[in-house]
């Protein structure tokens, strides 16, 4: 029995041996033929070799350098949230049923009122001073304009498309 446990622990060691061996192909797709798959996957390293062998203070817990320092030149990208209108669900909705189009189109004739004011306390936006109201109104307004320009270009556009279909057939059936 003593032979079979040397047999089988040089059949190990000479296993790890063939793992230690280092394969720049093996490195580059992350997989090494000798080995198992769950043993030596690229992913369950935290490094590769040659990040070690490159970087020998990357082995000790070195913090790399910032990628890049606050520069107040650059513009600040704030998210912009566009506020939800009536012009903008007559857009959407008018590729199912044109005729939203028309009605979203309808609000750049009709006039834009806003809310009625109140006495001291008013009920609409109770929490935001007069000029914070009069700017979300402009701001809302402007976003109304918007979506009903789009739902115009959207019915000229369909508009457009029908009469040159339509012609397009008539001129066929015509000869």
């Amino acid at each position: 029995m003593p032979s079979s446990t040397t047999r089988t622990a040089s059949a190990a060691e000479q296993q790890t041996q063939q793992t230690r061996v280092y394969d720049p192909i093996d490195e580059f797709f992350g997989y090494r033929f000798a080995s198992s798959a769950t043993q030596e996957s690229r992913h369950d390293r935290t490094q590769s070799v040659l990040h070690y062998e490159a970087h020998p203070s990357a082995a000790h817990g070195e913090a790399l350098p910032a990628y890049a320092e606050e520069d107040d030149s650059l513009p600040k990208y704030t998210p912009h949230a566009e506020p939800t209108t009536l012009a903008m669900y007559l857009f959407k909705f008018g590729f199912l049923f044109p005729i939203f189009w028309i009605l979203g189109a309808l609000i750049l004739v009709s006039p834009l009122r806003e809310p009625p004011a109140g006495e001291a306390s008013p009920v609409w936006m109770p929490e935001k001073t007069e000029a914070e109201r009069q700017a979300f109104i402009a701001h809302m307004r402007e976003a109304e304009v918007r979506w009903a320009k789009r739902c115009l270009w959207a019915l000229v556009i369909l508009t457009v498309l029908a009469l040159v279909g339509g012609l397009a057939v008539w001129t066929l059936t015509r000869n």
